[in-house]
């Protein structure tokens, strides 16, 4: 499996230099990051359905063509869509030892590492991918996406600043970095930034909830419910799966007085997240300022037998 130690290292030594610049600057106070953003390797192209095929295809070409560093290389891009990212990993390692990966190809590696919820392996492997290509927007975005996630967010400023100097229009980097600047307790420009995503997600046919979602959430935080509302409404809309439209919706309808519709959409938000102890409790804070106490106390009692299942987990 591709590790640190691994010769790729010495390829990879001046990607720590290029990089120097992103990992230099002095951290800022920051805030407890209070709501998820979109999941990571949703960022990704869809996976085809055909991945079983695509599998057993690439193995069966490779039994003829044990040595074809193209082959591994498809191979373990298909490993790692199907969620299978220490086999990926060892895959890219032999395809590694028959042939210098690329940028991508390292980026990939990388994102096995955040399937392995190892961050700081995979924050090392996009180093060295930057250094192999520094104006690679993919790296750079995977690269700020991983410092946001680890809260280290004057990184991932300067991950996400760089994406938009190299491409202006990226929706998700000017989407994240509002939410970077928002961790920084910088609310005007984090406003400044989470409006320009979502005008440019408005602007294109998109089943993408994520822009408005985040803005609808910010200005909610911020106490300013009614400017929420129309974000969050639109998010739940284009989003129908996604429980935490429904959450933040209801939350946001309960806290304008519109209590019945709030409880319509937390009821929503349990169902398609049954096993999360918040939306059980904003529930219950539903169904308690409705007036209907046995439901609330059912809520309460679920949210906290929840809370102790992942506390034990």
């Amino acid at each position: 499996m591709i590790k640190r130690s691994d010769t790729l290292l010495k390829a990879g030594a001046a990607g720590l230099l290029a990089c120097s610049g992103l990992c230099a600057i002095a951290q800022m106070p920051a805030k407890e990051v209070e709501h998820p953003s979109r999941p990571m390797m949703q960022d990704e192209p869809k996976a085809p359905s055909s991945l079983a095929a695509t599998e057993a295809r690439l193995r069966g070409e490779l039994q003829s063509s044990p040595d074809s560093a193209e082959l591994l290389y498809q191979l373990a891009l298909v490993l790692q869509q199907e969620n299978k990212p220490r086999e990926s990993l060892d895959t890219y390692t032999r395809a590694a030892k028959l042939e210098k990966p690329s940028a991508e190809q390292l980026r990939s590696v990388a994102l096995d590492y955040v399937l392995l919820t190892d961050y700081e392996d995979a924050i090392h492997w996009l180093r060295i991918a930057l250094g192999f290509d520094p104006q690679n927007v993919n790296v750079l975005y995977s690269l700020g996406r991983c410092f946001y996630t680890q809260n280290r967010f004057s990184e991932a400023e300067a991950a996400f600043t760089r994406v938009l100097q190299l491409q202006p229009n990226h929706l998700k980097a000017e989407e994240n970095l509002g939410l970077t600047y928002d961790a920084q307790n910088r609310p005007d420009k984090a406003e400044q930034a989470l409006r320009t995503a979502a005008t440019w997600a408005g602007q294109q046919p998109s089943t993408d909830p994520w822009p408005d979602l985040d803005l609808g959430i910010f200005l909610l935080d911020q106490g300013r419910t009614m400017d929420a509302l129309p974000f969050l409404t639109h998010a739940a809309a284009i989003g129908p799966d996604l429980a935490l439209s429904h959450q933040t919706l209801g939350r946001a309808l309960v806290a304008a007085g519109r209590t019945p519709d709030g409880i319509k959409e937390l009821e929503i938000a349990a169902r398609l997240d049954p096993t999360n102890p918040k939306v059980h409790f904003e529930l219950g804070h539903a169904y308690r300022t409705a007036g209907e106490s046995d439901k609330a106390r059912a809520e309460f009692a679920q949210s906290k037998a929840l809370y102790g299942s992942h506390n034990q987990n």
